[in-house]
């Protein structure tokens, strides 16, 4: 079927050939001018009759039916197509957000775990570290004797300096069961002679000793340069010295302490026994007595607290 713009085509074409093949007036001379009633009787000519324009019309018409049809079924199958990949990725989704569901729960299990053996490596190392303190709590850890001293003289040098700081001690209480020095850290001098550890037999002796050193202001003439400490594991030291400010605040006031286990301060302050288990909280209860400025640092860098994830799954309506 030939369009319509065709079909109108055809039909001028085959006026106009209609117009040519008529024959010439007055021997074929030049034409004159139309006269207005012959130019009106062209123009109706040159018009499609009736029929062809109804023709024309219902042809044009069953063709936009037809493309209006094509279109509506094209857009059906891409409306389809959309709808089905649109449930496909809501499957996919769901099935995503139920594995995160299980993600989710199952770390939270692990960091529970985690938490629990967090506590009881703690634990653990504050037991071990305890053990340890307690088979060295005979001990007595001697800081500056020269290295002239060695070997065989070491023994007889320490009963000689417990003796001059603790006069009370008879000779068979400074009884030894061994001395030797250490290895020092590689980070002091070489000419810093290295520590002496003595084990003495009794505790009461080594008790009696060190709370007279600690009593003294001053070492007895001829041992200035000697220092006596507790001879304790690594990490009960370590834990110690976090409490550096607080023992020294407590020295200033003449605020009576004692060190317990795990390590953390007992405090006698008008009859009343305080405990402090960590820096911090040390700092705040001086704080609260006002013997610690406002305006201290901190003894610990606050530690960032840990981000909590949250998922909450979205129902949709099938």
């Amino acid at each position: 079927m030939a369009p319509p713009k065709t079909q109108w085509a055809s039909y001028f074409f085959r006026q106009g050939r209609r117009d040519k093949t008529r024959p010439e007036q007055d021997g074929g001379g030049s034409h004159s001018p139309t006269p207005a009633s012959d130019q009106g009787s062209d123009t109706e000519a040159l018009q499609p009759p009736p029929g062809d324009i109804s023709l024309s019309e219902a042809k044009m018409a069953a063709m936009l039916q037809e493309l209006r049809s094509s279109m509506k079924e094209d857009l059906q199958l891409a409306v389809n197509d959309i709808r089905r990949e649109v449930h496909e990725v809501g499957t996919r989704l769901n099935a995503l957000e139920e594995k995160t569901d299980d993600l989710c729960q199952a770390n939270d299990g692990i960091l529970d775990k985690i938490r629990r053996m967090e506590s009881e490596q703690v634990r653990l190392t504050a037991k071990l570290a305890d053990l340890e303190d307690r088979s060295c709590r005979n001990n007595i850890r001697v800081r500056g004797v020269p290295e002239s001293i060695a070997g065989p003289d070491i023994p007889e040098y320490l009963r000689q300096l417990f003796t001059a700081i603790q006069p009370s001690l008879e000779p068979a209480d400074l009884r030894l069961d061994r001395a030797h020095r250490v290895p020092k850290p590689a980070t002091l001098a070489r000419d810093i002679p290295r520590d002496i550890v003595t084990k003495l037999h009794y505790f009461s002796a080594k008790d009696a000793i060190l709370t007279a050193q600690r009593k003294s202001t001053a070492m007895p003439p001829g041992y200035e340069t000697i220092s006596l400490f507790a001879d304790l594991s690594p990490m009960t030291i370590a834990r110690r010295r976090d409490f550096i400010n607080v023992t020294k605040c407590l020295r200033n006031h003449k605020i009576t302490y004692h060190w317990g286990f795990p390590t953390k301060l007992l405090i006698w302050r008008n009859g009343t026994l305080t405990k402090l288990e960590d820096p911090d909280q040390g700092m705040h209860k001086l704080k609260a007595w006002g013997l610690f400025p406002d305006h201290a640092p901190p003894n610990h860098p606050a530690t960032p607290g840990q981000v909590a994830q949250e998922w909450t799954k979205v129902q949709r309506k099938k």
